[in-house]
């Protein structure tokens, strides 16, 4: 509990740091407006919804099955049994085929399973959950990814993290691919474990029998993972990554922009006024979840997607 408090007051320093960057009082914003090459920030529009599409009934309950197997990933999920997160309508009867727990050095919680009424290989990846998870998450200087194409860089936590786990991980989905060449491979993460599964698709997606329409993946409050260049690497896989942001959840606006940190997209932000969800193509749209300011931004929209309660539910039984 100390360690996850400690990271809510971290969150709240860099949300105020990247907030002081755009205020009128700060000397960076000063210095922007003297560089004529900057181009002008328009004003938050919170009522214009031109750039929010509609999201489809498919799409909304495919963002809802996958967030049970995405909190799976914070439970010990030996044989399958982890209580209710291994036993909801949606999750029972996987096939548990590795669970990857506290891999060193960096401490990577992921598994891969089979399940055969979605017909599909998953690999989930744990969130940040313990002080040495959160460490990682604090190393957040970029460094080059492994595909170097558009300049594209990442935090250095979070690759380090996706280290641990990389070769065996990708290695065993490839044999699972070519065992059950009609499954559909889908990578899945909460949080920490959202900027993983990202890595994870990348690494698979030249595998052969994989293609857009049967590698997906669902990220559920995941923080910014690289730059621009990274964005724009993900973004031109021609793959679907479905990043859903719940409302005023705090993490996906961390580590700030200022930072020259990047999302991709599209996002497929949660509204918090109707809970409508909308499919926002700029990833950093500035009438979707970027509309969510301090102080309304918090970690309550992070800890619950839909009816999922993640990490919580590893105590259910």
């Amino acid at each position: 509990m100390i360690s996850f408090t400690f990271f809510i007051v971290i969150v709240l320093i860099l949300i105020n740091v990247s907030s002081l960057y755009h205020t009128k009082a700060s000397p960076i914003h000063h210095y922007k407006r003297a560089n004529k090459n900057n181009n002008k920030v328009k004003p938050n529009a919170n009522n214009d919804t031109s750039s929010q599409l509609p999201v489809s009934d498919k799409d909304v309950a495919e963002f809802r099955l996958w967030t049970k197997f995405a909190n799976a990933a914070y439970c010990d999920v030996t044989d399958w049994k982890c209580g209710a997160a291994c036993n909801t309508e949606e999750t029972k009867g996987t096939r548990l085929i590795k669970f990857f727990q506290n891999s060193v050095p960096r401490d990577n919680n992921a598994y891969v399973a089979i399940n055969d009424k979605q017909k599909a290989i998953v690999v989930a990846f744990r969130g940040t959950a313990n002080v040495k998870s959160f460490l990682n998450d604090l190393e957040f200087l970029q460094i080059p990814f492994f595909d170097k194409s558009n300049g594209a860089k990442v935090h250095s936590g979070f690759l380090a993290t996706y280290n641990d786990t990389r070769t065996e991980i990708t290695t065993l989905v490839k044999k699972l691919v070519a065992e059950n060449p009609s499954y559909k491979v889908v990578t899945t993460g909460h949080s920490l474990g959202g900027s993983l599964a990202v890595f994870q698709t990348l690494d698979l997606i030249n595998v052969p029998g994989l293609n857009p329409s049967n590698l997906l993946t669902y990220t559920y409050g995941e923080p910014r993972t690289g730059n621009k260049g990274f964005a724009s690497l993900v973004e031109k896989t021609g793959f679907s990554f479905f990043r859903v942001v719940n409302k005023a959840d705090i993490v996906p606006h961390v580590p700030p922009q200022v930072f020259k940190y990047q999302h991709h997209g599209p996002q497929f932000w949660i509204r918090p006024d109707n809970n409508k969800i909308v499919k926002c193509q700029d990833p950093e749209d500035k009438t979707c979840a970027n509309s969510e300011k301090f102080p309304k931004i918090n970690i309550i929209n992070h800890a619950k997607y839909f009816d999922t309660v993640f990490l919580l539910t590893c105590l259910k039984k």
